[in-house]
């Protein structure tokens, strides 16, 4: 099994989606996904009531003494770090911002010109 997720906390569905393109990238690169291991715990940054933890900790442990910690807000994110970590060539320009609920509501009230 490639890339093996562990920690208290659960990843989110968008991550665990990615895990197939993340082991390509990693096989491409001349990397075993075999031997890492990606840990996600909560950080110590305080939590909010109602809402949950701020930031996790994420720990990746890898071949030869490779290992990377980064604190982040979301998994994303942190597959964002990992992917420059191993130094993937992976497009990483945001998906254009659909317009909102508020931007809507501001055209369908605004006058027609």
């Amino acid at each position: 099994m490639p890339i093996s997720l562990r920690g208290t906390v659960a990843f989110e569905p968008e991550f665990v989606g990615n895990l197939n393109m993340l082991t390509r990238t990693m096989i491409a690169r001349g990397l075993d996904p075999d031997e890492y291991v990606i840990s996600k715990d909560i950080a110590s940054a305080p939590t909010l009531p109602f809402v949950g933890p701020m930031a996790y900790d994420y720990v990746v442990i890898g071949a030869a003494d490779d290992e990377l910690i980064v604190t982040d807000s979301c998994d994303q994110r942190f597959l964002e770090h990992f992917l420059r970590h191993i130094g993937s060539t992976v497009d990483q320009t945001p998906p254009p911002v659909e317009p909102g609920m508020f931007a809507r509501l501001s055209r369908w009230m605004s006058p027609a010109v």
